[in-house]
């Protein structure tokens, strides 16, 4: 049987399952309830009912448990109880979906152990504001299942909700949720770092405006080439030692724990830009960041003079 098949129950309208919800509204699947918790108020959807988790066993065939990473396998459990003993005549075989980036598609083991086909599908995207199912369109998605079977239904959900599927192991889920959250939630963190430095070099509150540009110039270059190594510019590309060694000092003074970042990232960036620079150049950026050492000797004019326009709250670095 094909996804249409299905009676769809999505258990926790929050971010993604809102968004999710909406996705299948658009995609013309048949949604018949919204799985709540007893005090949860929503007034999303208000037109689909909304359903206690054990009476949204007997609403659905489907459910798509958008509920938090640590809930799902209790969840799962609570379904697996309340499921009735004969399905409706000309019913699938029930299917559940979770869609936890880190979490094994094993949490759903309880509705597996009754019969119930299960996969995970997890969009690579950021949720955040009005669901909208646009959200969903051309986002790559892992799909992880137990059988080959349950991979083609998960695929085929996937792709009609617009999303762009792709098959992903069971035992690559951590890896894969790292590398989510290295580009995504730290890359958020780290700007907001960004953002207090330029506030401050500025005396505004404007430092993600001022930084802008700067910022989609750099992802645009980074997306269309696809090879970081391509769109790495600045002070380490350039093998610009004098630069990397006055932030250091402002950052050892100021913000120790940034410079233990700053000295990170900073490594990882001079082994992309190693093969445009010359051997002495490597070899002093690698010892002056990984020696922690932002004043090591007597420095030259080049080391101290500062790169054009850069303050900290208004002094010359």
């Amino acid at each position: 049987m094909t996804i249409d098949a299905y009676r769809f129950c999505v258990i926790g309208p929050g971010r993604l399952g809102s968004v999710v919800l909406a996705g299948l509204f658009e995609a013309q699947l048949n949604v018949t309830a919204v799985g709540v918790h007893a005090d949860d108020d929503t007034s999303l959807f208000d037109f689909v009912p909304h359903v206690r988790v054990r009476d949204a066993a007997l609403e659905a065939d489907a459910w798509w448990l958008a509920v938090p990473d640590d809930e799902i396998y209790a969840v799962a459990g609570r379904l697996a109880e309340a499921l009735p003993a004969v399905r409706r005549s000309g019913a699938p075989q029930p299917l559940a979906i979770h869609s936890s980036g880190l979490g094994s598609v094993h949490l759903l083991k309880p509705l597996y152990e009754q019969g119930v086909r299960v996969v995970c599908l997890h969009p690579l995207q950021t949720f955040a504001g009005e669901p909208n199912a646009e959200l969903l369109k051309g986002v790559h998605c892992a799909v992880t299942g137990l059988e080959e079977r349950d991979l083609q239904l998960g695929e085929e959900l996937g792709g009609r909700l617009g999303m762009r599927p792709f098959r992903l192991g069971d035992e690559q889920k951590t890896l894969y949720h790292l590398a989510a959250v290295v580009g995504c939630n730290l890359l958020v963190a780290l700007e907001s770092e960004a953002k207090r430095l330029m506030d401050e070099a500025t005396g505004e509150a404007r430092g993600l405006d001022h930084l802008s540009v700067l910022l989609e110039t750099t992802m645009r270059n980074l997306l269309q080439s696809g090879e970081p190594a391509i769109a790495l510019t600045g002070p380490v590309a350039r093998g610009d030692i004098g630069t990397v060694r006055a932030h250091l000092r402002l950052l050892d003074r100021e913000s120790p724990r940034l410079a233990r970042t700053y000295r990170a990232l900073s490594l990882e960036a001079l082994t992309l830009a190693a093969p445009r620079l010359d051997d002495e150049q490597v070899a002093t950026l690698r010892e002056l960041l990984g020696a922690g050492e932002a004043d090591g000797g007597a420095a030259g004019p080049e080391d101290t003079a500062p790169a054009a326009g850069s303050h900290w709250a208004g002094g010359r670095l």
